[in-house]
This record gives structure tokens, C-alpha cells and sequence, in this order.
């Protein structure tokens, strides 16, 4: 059960709408909501543009807090009953936002747009949220359907990592009472010239569809809504990014800090981030959970 969740805010569009996401997340989980802020003070010797470092520290720690209160009135206004709390910290936003998470937290960062843009929580900062938390992170690249996702989406390999991308997935599609959309890529790397490189291609389809239809079974017995398969032959990125719509929510699973795997995980998952519309969420699978799911992963192919 999800105890706290925690929430990047530095007065942008996308962390506004990360901040009002987590509210409704929190609310639908019975969770406490932990509003972020950090700032960073230009210092140069003893005088920061004309005022001494002093002033200067005092002036940004009253314009976030300042910034702190109004959000948090935005959230409490629209969850009455909802705990917040907020922090304002002069460390770096990657590191304070994973600080003190647990497991079974999760953590909310926007993204912006625009890899060189002026606002405060970039890629970078989402992207080391992503490789550093212990717990699943949800990265808001776009408007999201707030409090209701209209499906949720995830992407599956046959990996331990999948199979925990799959159980949240379920879970999350059970709490809101949506469709759950299972999609597995596939492609053939050969033109088949002849017919065994045909039946070969035809091969590597079924094993693949077998991914697709395991997961199905697993998600079909764990969660209560509606569940469907998608084969798509393609990139996993392409094929991702091609399944998900405008107000879905799109789960994949990550094999933890700095590892890059093949197939579904890995360099896919910043692909993903870097150009997906909709929440992305990464749930990672590392050391103990990583020994705890393989035994119980029913998609993967024998």
C-alpha cells in the first residue's frame, strides 16, 4: 500500500499538472502527498547581482515557499481531506525527490517539452529520477486525465522487470475501474527470401504472440477489468508510442540504476520518456524484487 507520494513543483506548466495528478493519485490511494521544491542560488564571491548571498538565499526561499502554499491550496481545494505537506530545498531536484522514498512510494516529476528549455525540471531530472528511485516514478510529459485514466497501457517482454510493470499496471487499472491494454513488439530482422526465412519470420510471430497471450492470462487472473492484447510489429518505441492514446496512462518496466537491456527495457524506456504525450510510469525491478518476480513471471517463454 502506498504510503506517500512525492511531487516535483518549480512553478511550470508540467510540474502544476504532476502536482494535481499526484493530488488525485494520492486521494485514490488513501496516500500522504509530499509537495517538492528546490531552488538554486547563482552565487558568485559574496554578492549575487547586487545583493549580498544572505539576501539573496532569503529572497528565493520566500518566492518558493511563496510558490509552495499556492499549490498546495490548489490541491487541498480539490481533496479536502488530503494530507500535504510541502518542503522547499536548495539541493539538486534529481536526488532530493528520491531522498527519503521507499519501495513502495511512488514519485511524480514533470518534464518539459523542450530538451534546452528554460523551465527548471527537464529531461535530466526526470531521466535521473527514473534510474535513482527506489520506488515507481511517474514522468507527466502532457496533460493527463486527472483522477481517471481512460486505459491504462503497458508494455511487455517476458522479463522479470515486465512482470512488475504488468502487476502495477493491473493494480492501477483495478483502482480506477479502466481497460488494461497489454502491447509486445516484434520484428523480424531478415527479408525472407525464401521459404524458410519465411517460416522463420512466421516463428518468431507466434513466440511473440505467446508474450502477448501469457500476459494476458496473468493480468486477466490478477485484476477484474477488461484486459486485451496488442502484437505490433515494429520498434518497441514506435510501438508504444502508436498504442497509446490521449488520456491514457503507459506503465513499463525498468531493470534498475544504469542498466540498459535489450528488447522492451532499458535505452527504450528514455526513448519513451523523451517523446511520449501521455504519464509514463517506470517501475523498476532490482535486487530483491527483481529475485521475488522471477518465480512468479507466467509471460515469460519456456
Amino acid at each position: 500500500m502506498t504510503k506517500q507520494i512525492t511531487v516535483g513543483y518549480d512553478g511550470s506548466g508540467p510540474s502544476s499538472e504532476a502536482v494535481m495528478w499526484a493530488a488525485d493519485e494520492a486521494a485514490a490511494r488513501g496516500a500522504r502527498l509530499k509537495i517538492l521544491s528546490c531552488y538554486q542560488i547563482p552565487y558568485a564571491g559574496d554578492v549575487v547581482f547586487g545583493w549580498t548571498a544572505t539576501d539573496a538565499y532569503a529572497s528565493l526561499l520566500a518566492a518558493t515557499e511563496s510558490g509552495l502554499v499556492e499549490i498546495k491550496g490548489f490541491a487541498s481545494d480539490a481533496h479536502p481531506g488530503l494530507e500535504i505537506t510541502t518542503e522547499a530545498t536548495a539541493g539538486p531536484p534529481g536526488f532530493d525527490l528520491v531522498r527519503d522514498a521507499d519501495p513502495d512510494d511512488l514519485v511524480v516529476v514533470g518534464a518539459s517539452g523542450h530538451e534546452r528549455g528554460p523551465a527548471f525540471w527537464l529531461g535530466n531530472t526526470a531521466h535521473h529520477v527514473v534510474r535513482h528511485s527506489p520506488c515507481p516514478v511517474v514522468v507527466m510529459r502532457g496533460p493527463a486525465n486527472r483522477g481517471h485514466p481512460d486505459r491504462i497501457v503497458v508494455g511487455v517482454d517476458g522479463s522479470p522487470a515486465s512482470e512488475l510493470a504488468l502487476r502495477w499496471a493491473g493494480d492501477e487499472a483495478d483502482r480506477h475501474g479502466v481497460p488494461l491494454v497489454v502491447v509486445h513488439s516484434w520484428s523480424y530482422p531478415y527479408a525472407p527470401t525464401d521459404a524458410a526465412a519465411s517460416q522463420a519470420r512466421d516463428l518468431t510471430r507466434v513466440d511473440a504472440a505467446t508474450v502477448v497471450d501469457r500476459a494476458v492470462a496473468v493480468a486477466r487472473v490478477r485484476c477484474g477489468v477488461d484486459v486485451t492484447g496488442e502484437l505490433v510489429e515494429g520498434s518497441p518505441v514506435w510501438a508504444l508510442l502508436q498504442a497509446v492514446g490521449d488520456g491514457d496512462l503507459l506503465v513499463l518496466g525498468s531493470r534498475g540504476r544504469g542498466a540498459v537491456a535489450a528488447g522492451l527495457f532499458g535505452s527504450t524506456v528514455n526513448s519513451v520518456l523523451d517523446h511520449c504525450v501521455v504519464p509514463v510510469v517506470v517501475v523498476r525491478c532490482q535486487g530483491d524484487k527483481a529475485e521475488r518476480a522471477a518465480p512468479l513471471t507466467l509471460i515469460r517463454i519456456e
